[in-house]
């Protein structure tokens, strides 16, 4: 019986990897949580950016149209 077994999903190890964080594995879980950020943190931007374009020029069509 092999209760101690975990099953991952295929190409996330390789057969002699036995589940330790390597320096590489861990260089590109930061990558891909700064480029995550970044990208959110550029949408959150856009829309605020977006939002405030949008309220200005209602107020500017009010007042000189």
């Amino acid at each position: 019986m092999n209760i101690g077994s975990i099953q991952h999903p295929e190409g996330w190890y390789s057969d002699d990897d036995d589940g330790q964080l390597t320096w590489f594995n861990a260089g590109v879980r930061v990558g891909v949580g700064i480029g995550l950020g970044v990208c959110v943190g550029v949408g959150i931007g856009v829309g605020l950016l977006m939002s405030s374009y949008q309220a200005t020029a209602r107020s500017l069509k009010r007042r000189f149209f």
